[in-house]
């Protein structure tokens, strides 16, 4: 079932969202490719489809022809020279990887529109990668700030996959992804039920931190697109986890789907129910629901105690009670670690320490430790990355990464934590170890298979992430204090 929006008036949808907003400036809008000739943007564009950075085409006759005659079938040959597809910012550095170690000594950078060169670059010595073994040359055309559309040539390896420079390619790719956020399935299942409810989350908590960012991307949107406006979209995915309740108050008679829904019910109460009593009271009630199912049953696996203490800590930033206050703080004192391990644990987490009144100020303390300590991991892990400074080699991993550093950076703004975000950007873009584009310039999911698919969590941090990269980039934080470069 796809997300198609319904009858949600736009005034609430901006009231709600001024009311969240912080202070930034207005984003800009898009970046231009130069022109092409016809067939040259029909091939550029079905690699677009495919997502992976390829060589151009060989011609067609020559050594695979030869081969093919006599019935020996060529290799296929892998990209060797890796871009960040999503598009380059003007003013930020600016990698290329080579796969492999031979790659000559130089590279070109190419104006798509008529094949002038101009910039030429060194590639520096291999370095290997201790995350894989591999071999990869990582060069540097920072300098090189032209907006425009290019394309890397080496002599040896060919060319790359085109790329874009831009002033605003992270605005650009900001507000591709913010319409595109809808763009999931939900499923009627238990996980497609926690997906949702994450999705909303995030969603909702990037709405809360960087409002003021949203509401500017908004003033981009064209008259046809309104429904894309995040609000809009969470109100209806909201009203389809609502339905999806069965009469005994749970969701698919499943303990973790049913957390889920009733600890998401609970924050789109305090995030839009204060605005509307309606969605308040309705929320509330299935919320309520949800719970006494929960309550009705045991709770005795370590899944199910994490499930419940995300409900539990989202009823008591809500509500306020004594109850889900101390069944909250019970399971956190009863943890001792690893706070940021598990989904229902995180974002469970993250509702306590945010509730307005009445937390253990010696635990949420001890919390933010355990918290850092695995942030300043991440950090020495990226650091240690000579290659593409994340410190990971998969991308459900770099995800969950994005989500945590995203979330420190807000409460403590940091270059470090800023670049690391940056970089994991750029490796969903296509610098990774397989040269491989999971989010292209149109900030839709490409390589969902290899990407383990994609849902409306995942749209979620990568909204949170671009909303924390480009409020730090511009200078603010939530403390007012300059992060600057």
């Amino acid at each position: 079932m796809e997300i198609i929006m319904h009858g949600y008036k736009t005034g609430f949808c901006r009231t709600v969202l001024c009311c969240l907003s912080l202070i930034l400036g207005a984003l800009a809008c898009a970046c231009t490719n130069g022109k092409q000739p016809p067939a040259e943007k029909q091939q550029a564009d079905e690699s677009a489809a495919d997502g992976t950075q390829q060589a151009e085409p060989a011609p067609e006759t020559g050594f695979g022809t030869v081969l093919a005659s006599y019935g020996v079938e060529a290799p296929v040959s892998r990209p060797a020279i890796y871009v960040d597809m999503a598009g380059y910012a003007a003013g930020r550095e600016k990698h290329i990887v080579f796969a492999g170690g031979q790659h000559g000594r130089t590279f070109r950078v190419v104006r798509r529109q008529d094949g002038a060169v101009v910039h030429i670059g060194k590639i520096p010595d291999a370095v290997g990668d201790r995350a894989n073994g591999q071999q990869f040359c990582v060069a540097d055309f920072t300098s090189f700030d032209e907006p425009g559309t290019y394309y890397i040539l080496t002599d040896v390896v060919g060319q790359s996959y085109p790329f874009c420079i831009a002033e605003d390619a992270y605005e650009n790719l900001f507000l591709n992804m913010l319409k595109n956020a809808s763009d999931v399935s939900l499923e009627e299942s238990a996980q497609g039920i926690c997906g949702a409810a994450f999705g909303m989350h995030v969603i909702m908590y990037a709405l809360q931190c960087n409002g003021t960012l949203f509401e500017s991307a908004y003033g981009h949107l064209g008259a046809d697109e309104q429904d894309k406006q995040l609000v809009t979209q969470l109100l209806y995915v909201g009203k389809w986890m609502i339905s999806q309740q069965q009469g005994d108050g749970s969701l698919y008679g499943d303990y973790e789907a049913t957390a889920a829904f009733c600890g998401i019910m609970e924050m789109g109460r305090h995030v839009f129910g204060r605005y509307e009593s309606s969605v308040d009271k309705e929320y509330k009630e299935a919320a309520m629901r949800a719970w006494e199912w929960l309550e009705s049953r045991g709770c005795s696996t370590d899944a199910e105690k994490n499930a419940r203490f995300y409900a539990a800590a989202q009823l008591f930033h809500e509500e306020g009670s004594t109850q889900y206050k101390t069944l909250a703080e019970q399971f956190l004192k009863e943890r001792e670690k690893d706070y940021s391990d598990g989904r229902f644990v995180f974002y469970g987490v993250l509702a306590y320490i945010s509730a307005d009144k009445g937390t253990d100020r010696d635990l949420c303390t001890y919390v933010m430790k355990d918290l850092m300590e695995r942030t300043e991991a991440i950090c020495e892990a990226a650091m240690d990355d000579v290659v593409f400074g994340v410190g990971s080699r998969t991308v459900a991993e770099n995800m969950n990464h994005l989500l945590h550093l995203s979330f420190i950076n807000y409460l403590t703004p940091s270059k470090e934590y800023t670049l690391i975000i940056e970089n994991t950007i750029q490796y969903m873009g296509g610098l990774n170890e397989s040269g491989t584009c999971y989010i292209g310039a149109d900030g839709r999911w490409k390589n969902t298979d290899e990407a383990q698919g994609t849902d409306l969590e995942w749209n979620g941090i990568m909204l949170l992430g671009m909303s924390d990269l480009l409020k730090n980039l511009s200078g603010y934080s939530p403390d007012s204090e300059v992060v600057s470069e």
